[in-house]
């Protein structure tokens, strides 16, 4: 690449994040940090001048020479610059720009109408109709245990599907090419979000794509009491489908709870980055927990070195431990309230169902497979954490072995940089 020719790129996209640049590809999700100079160096080129002309540019703006080789060394590895082979133009796909008008309409104005019509109705009916109000005994809605087990597993897809939705089509509105994909949380399916494009669009646009999702459980916990409200009585606990749709309507409700355990990585966790300016606070808050504990138990050799952490990450991380606390506070009412008292009326039934074993009735079979599907669900968890820290184990002593083996070679290798 000639020092006298100029450079096409992407189209690229500049968010002032004070005190610096986020530069970015929306089309391929590429983004970096750059220092202002950085960024205001980036645009002299896209301007079309020259690597020569811009450093030329850079010193005498701000009287210091730029390396311009490794600079648009940097720029070739985020994917800015075009290929010789690829001048043309970026084209918008027709597809996008349909999914951003759902978007749009998803967020209107009238759709916040009809949200608010919903969540205002839904609410009226819990308080007019008591049997309508959330508790642990609604996921009982049916007197077989395998039918309740297998039918929140799978009933608890659409409402999840609908909660990413949100998110997809948030994000959708602004241009960013936001996707649905699916992964795994040790053996179980879950539907993901990717939201790398936030980075291109300025702070505070980026609160709703981080909050739909759950303003999605709230709308599909108020839709499923609304439903269950037009099918279930008290006389009939078991009628389908208001009784299983009540089910549904606490589990969302559970899991809108979940996004409050601020120790796991949730919706509020970005919204809390997002406000405070934070690159990777859960992380830095870990490892600012454990050090105070180490302290405390005199295992100084265990204390992560401090100034390796960013430092606003550091400085939030001081008082942020304590929104930890909060979310674990939240962890244990969830257990104390729910999951104890439906452990114990679960428990206590394969407990009668099994002491009745000489009938052999349906409660029995139905009690021997309950316990079946759980030991196979423990046996698969216990299987998974064996093979991954089997393999951290490995991949440990291979990391060890190759730096005992640097550090053999002379340092006139190492210095060349052959490694």
């Amino acid at each position: 690449m000639s020092s006298n020719t100029p450079i096409s790129f992407y189209p690229l996209t500049f968010v002032p994040d004070s005190p610096d640049v986020v530069v970015g590809r929306k089309d391929i999700d590429s983004y970096a940090v750059f220092p202002e100079d950085g960024a205001a160096l980036l645009q002299t080129l896209q301007s079309g001048a020259s690597p020569e002309e811009a450093a030329q540019w850079y010193l005498e703006r701000y009287a210091e020479p730029i390396d311009m080789e490794d600079f648009l060394h940097t720029l070739g590895d985020l994917q800015f610059i075009r290929n010789g082979a690829d001048k043309g133009a970026v084209p918008p796909s027709t597809r996008s720009s349909i999914w951003q008008s759902i978007g749009r309409a998803t967020f209107s104005p009238l759709a916040w109408i009809i949200y608010s019509a919903v969540l205002g109705y839904a609410l009226y009916i819990m308080i007019r109709f008591p049997y309508l109000r959330p508790g642990y005994h609604n996921l009982f809605f049916s007197p077989y245990l395998v039918v309740l087990e297998l039918g929140l597993f799978l009933g608890q897809f659409p409402g999840i599907l609908f909660h990413e939705l949100y998110h997809v089509l948030a994000g959708r509105r602004l241009g960013i090419p936001s996707r649905l994909g699916i992964g795994r949380r040790l053996y179980i399916i879950v539907f993901e979000t990717h939201l790398t494009g936030l980075w291109s669009v300025p702070r505070k646009a980026r609160y709703l794509p981080f909050l739909s999702g759950m303003l999605a459980d709230l709308l599909w916990f108020a839709l499923m009491t609304i439903i269950a409200s037009l099918t279930y009585t008290p006389a009939h606990p078991f009628s389908f489908p208001g009784a299983f749709c009540l089910a549904l309507a606490f589990s969302t409700l559970l899991r809108f709870i979940w996004q409050f355990y601020f120790y796991l990585e949730t919706d509020t966790y970005y919204v809390f980055t997002n406000i405070l300016h934070c690159i990777d606070l859960q992380q830095t808050t870990w490892q600012y927990l454990w050090n105070r504990i180490y302290r405390l138990l005199k295992l100084t050799h265990k204390i992560r070195d401090e100034d390796a952490w960013n430092p606003r990450d550091r400085q939030v991380a001081r008082w942020y431990v304590f929104f930890f606390g909060a979310g674990y506070l939240f962890t244990l009412g969830t257990l104390f309230f729910v999951g104890v008292p439906t452990a114990l009326r679960i428990f206590s039934g394969i407990v009668a169902d099994l002491l009745n074993h000489a009938a052999f009735n349906l409660n029995f079979w139905d009690s021997c497979v309950f316990l079946l599907l759980n030991g196979v669900q423990i046996a698969v968890v216990a299987w998974i954490y064996w093979r991954e820290r089997k393999a951290r184990r490995a991949a440990e002593r291979s990391s060890s072995v190759m730096s005992h083996a640097q550090n053999l070679l002379p340092d006139y290798v190492q210095e060349k940089g052959v490694l």
